[in-house]
């Protein structure tokens, strides 16, 4: 009997400098042909002028757009990264701990790389033993950060929540008190409900929490288009609490209070861990 023939199978391209210089060619073979094209069909140039026009249009169009286009990147991916790191750290109960961790365990000791890592990979460190910072200076520090960011969310969502009435067609005056404690009040619900779930162990706080990088986007886009553009139909509301003195002290007022808020229930938190770690110990 014959023995079968062994089947030949197609040999994958090797990387080598031949395969290397193949497809520099054809990627700078793409761009120009697709150059020529678009100075022909959309610049109506003639077929010569297209294409001694390659490189002006390369330089001119490509270069300029694609820096307003890197510009306007790296701005989304700054508030973005910023925007989920907040997220990654209320959603985690021994998130401050972890932060001391990284801060004393790395930045201080000039291991830069390493602790920029770690930020980025955040939701992957492994977690520690209690939730409580250990360091007085650390627990200063959390709470700070934890007040700074209340204000933040309460001052961004408020802006937020006016803009999503407005636009269902529902005017909220800001001469009426009830509005200027109301809105931050429902604006500061949002990050502080995550961080409860947290509190609660429940799975999906993380899910939840991952919605406000979005919405702090959508906010920024709009107020960046109406600014942009002058709209005077658009309203805003921390402008309009801005402008009035009388509406600004009430809004500074409420603020001061609801951004506590969030510091008292931390520490609440944080005591009754500490009081399970001496249970334990016991």
């Amino acid at each position: 009997m014959q023995e079968p023939e062994p089947e030949e199978h197609e040999q994958e391209p090797k990387d080598s400098p031949q395969s290397r210089n193949r497809q520099r060619i054809a990627i700078i073979g793409l761009i120009l042909v697709w150059t020529f094209v678009y100075n022909y069909v959309i610049k109506g140039q003639s077929p010569a002028t297209a294409f001694f026009r390659i490189l002006d249009t390369i330089s001119d169009d490509f270069v300029m757009g694609t820096t307003v286009t890197v510009g306007l990147g790296l701005g989304i991916v700054i508030v973005f990264s910023l925007t989920k790191l907040y997220t990654q750290v209320i959603a985690n109960v021994r998130s401050f701990r972890m932060i001391e961790d990284l801060v004393h365990g790395d930045l201080l000791r000039g291991h830069l790389r390493e602790f920029w890592s770690k930020i980025l990979h955040f939701e992957d460190l492994p977690q520690p033993d209690s939730a409580c910072p250990v360091r007085v200076s650390s627990l200063m520090m959390s709470f700070s950060f934890i007040y700074l960011m209340s204000w933040v969310y309460l001052a961004l969502f408020s802006e937020a929540l006016f803009f999503v009435s407005w636009s269902a067609g529902v005017d909220l005056p800001i001469d009426d008190p009830n509005n200027l404690l109301m809105l931050p009040t429902l604006a500061l619900a949002i990050p502080f409900s995550a961080r409860v779930m947290a509190y609660l162990r429940y799975p999906y706080a993380q899910d939840y929490a991952d919605f406000m990088p979005g919405a702090v986007f959508v906010l920024l886009v709009v107020a960046a288009l109406g600014a942009l553009h002058g709209s005077h139909d658009q309203k805003f509301f921390l402008p309009q609490v801005w402008q009035k003195p009388e509406y600004l002290l009430d809004f500074l007022r409420n603020g001061v209070f609801l951004a506590f808020i969030p510091v008292f229930f931390e520490g609440a938190f944080w005591l009754l861990e500490l009081s399970r770690s001496d249970a334990r110990s016991d």
